[in-house]
């Protein structure tokens, strides 16, 4: 008589401890590359995530003043307390700040925390990206692609919605040449025209170079 031996007890893997967690949420949150706020439905920030916490040191359009999320311009802070509004409602908006020619667009997500028997009334704000491509997506894409640094560098700003005129006159070189890199990265990457090349690139995981400066945020 054949008797089957009992199958081994699956390895138990018993859950992180919440400080553990919450350390690695975090650090997930700063692998993003959209800007994500966390705060009450007074404006006061409870987490910001790495690209958030550079929007907030730029001061451009938004800042961190005494804890509370504000604008560079007061038209501005009407709008984003009318979104708190809105969130308390628990319904989502999107605010647009146009800052020195370059829009940041925020999306309010009402959110609720509990915690034990309470329940904490959160929003988050979700930022715009400030870039079409991340510099190591570019990289990584150029190297598999076997792009020369000229030819990354022209695809580089094609990506920023510049034209070959202008890129020309940013690099010093002649609209020619540009033309001829674009030609070569359509041939290197099989795609029919820089319109495909962009949206795939911007399509890609936006990865974050892990070689950060210290006091960079």
């Amino acid at each position: 008589m054949n008797v089957t031996a009992p199958a081994s007890p699956v390895p138990r893997h018993d859950a992180p401890p919440e400080a553990l967690q919450a350390g690695l949420l975090a650090r997930v949150l700063d692998e993003i590359d959209h800007g994500l706020l966390l705060v009450d439905l007074t404006g006061r920030l409870l987490h910001a995530n790495r690209p958030a916490r550079r929007e907030l040191a730029g001061g451009r359009a938004l800042r961190e003043v005494d804890g509370m999320l504000a604008t560079a311009l007061p038209a501005w802070q009407a709008r984003i307390r009318q979104a708190l509004k809105d969130a308390e409602r628990d319904c989502r908006s999107i605010v647009e700040l146009d800052a020195e020619g370059e829009p940041l667009t925020l999306a309010f997500v009402p959110l609720a925390m509990h915690h034990g028997s309470a329940t904490v009334d959160t929003v988050l704000i979700m930022t715009s990206r400030r870039s079409t491509c991340e510099t190591l997506t570019m990289q990584m894409f150029a190297r598999a692609k076997h792009l020369t640094p000229a030819e990354q560098a022209v695809l580089t700003q094609l990506c920023a919605g510049r034209g070959a005129q202008e890129i020309a006159c940013l690099q010093g070189i002649r609209v020619s040449t540009v033309r001829t890199h674009i030609k070569n990265v359509r041939q290197k990457t099989g795609r029919g025209s820089v319109r495909e090349i962009v949206r795939e690139l911007s399509r890609m995981p936006q990865i974050v170079s892990a070689l950060r400066l210290v006091g960079s945020d």
